[in-house]
């Protein structure tokens, strides 16, 4: 009977160990390995895909992804609605909505907020405004009638800067640009009073605050400044927005470095603006010239440079984080780094 009674018991504590190991191993797959990025601020990263086009395991994967590098904020690309609202394809409109509710609840799992993401050179031209306009309405009326799976923000590449001939045109010629850019910065933070609860972003080149002496201090709104104060001031004035500055560098420090580039708008928004939180851009995809982008270098690199600039301005009241893009190439980067999770 003692025997018996010990070879269960010797088979109830194999058993147990046996739960026990594969509970630890599979607990084990699911942690990050490392940490990547500042798990106090946002991390935040585009992503360029339509989320009509993800499907249930997409998103389960993507969501993996997230946590596993820390990523808290991803900004969805819908930028399709303008064509949509254009043509009045009311079926293309609900498929676009269904497709982010499941964007939404599956993002939230891992604690990941969901911006709105749209963009295009030319929606500062007066005759085009109503394009990003119908976009954040679209945004807007989707909160209101999904309480449960909203969006958290809104977040504008409006890179007027690229319109054909600007980078040759005269100053007179870019002030004109730069002042219809405004003009629509303007019209969208007014619009945004309607949901004062979504935080309505833009981003911008780091030579915004006339760093590089390549656009001209303007005047609008009765006052003469860089494009950057006239930006920031203009949404300062509602209660959630950022500015993602596109200081792109593969090297934090230095006097061509992601800081120097991006020292100016953080203190700016720290003294003058208070409701404006200041990520900092970091670019992944394979772009020219190579020193404003970390392809082809290991994300352990990406992660060394973030600290650095994490830690310059983790005292700063406007400092929010950092922004990639984009996933895709965030992607790349890990199936490549021999130290990454995956």
């Amino acid at each position: 009977m003692k025997k018996v009674s010990a070879l269960i018991s010797g088979l109830i504590i194999i058993v147990i160990g046996s739960i026990l190991a594969l509970v630890m191993q599979t607990a084990a797959r699911k942690l990050p390995v490392r940490q990547y990025f500042p798990a106090s601020k946002t991390v935040a990263i585009w992503d360029w895909h339509s989320p009509v086009n993800r499907s249930d395991e997409d998103l389960n994967q993507l969501g993996q992804f997230f946590y596993l590098h820390q990523i808290n904020t991803v900004y969805v690309d819908i930028g399709s609605y303008a064509d949509f609202n254009k043509n009045n394809d009311t079926n293309k409109k609900i498929e676009l909505e269904n497709s982010l509710i499941r964007y939404i609840k599956e993002s939230s799992k891992h604690g990941v907020k969901v911006y709105a993401a749209a963009g295009n050179t030319d929606w500062s031209k007066p005759e085009l405004r109503s394009m990003p306009l119908s976009i954040q309405d679209f945004v807007i009326n989707f909160n209101k009638n999904h309480p449960t799976t909203r969006l958290s923000g809104l977040e504008f590449d409006i890179e007027a800067y690229n319109q054909k001939g600007f980078p040759d045109s005269s100053m007179t010629e870019k002030t004109i640009v730069l002042s219809e850019l405004l003009d629509t910065v303007k019209l969208l933070a007014v619009n945004q009073e309607k949901d004062k609860s979504i935080d309505l972003g833009f981003a911008i080149p780091y030579w915004f605050d006339n760093e590089n002496g390549n656009i001209p201090s303007i005047t609008w709104d009765n006052k003469t400044g860089p494009t950057l104060y006239h930006l920031v001031d203009t949404i300062n004035k509602l209660d959630k927005s950022n500015i993602v500055v596109m200081a792109y560098r593969n090297a934090a420090n230095g006097n061509d470095g992601t800081i120097f580039h991006s020292r100016t708008e953080v203190e700016y928004a720290s003294t003058k603006a208070p409701n404006v939180k200041v990520l900092i851009g970091q670019e992944v995809n394979d772009v020219q010239p190579s020193k404003i982008t970390y392809y082809s270098k290991p994300i352990s690199e990406l992660s060394s440079e973030v600290t650095i600039i994490n830690e310059v301005f983790k005292n700063s009241s406007s400092y929010g984080g950092i922004a990639i893009n984009d996933l895709n190439g965030l992607q790349q980067m890990d199936k490549t780094d021999p130290n990454a999770v995956f």
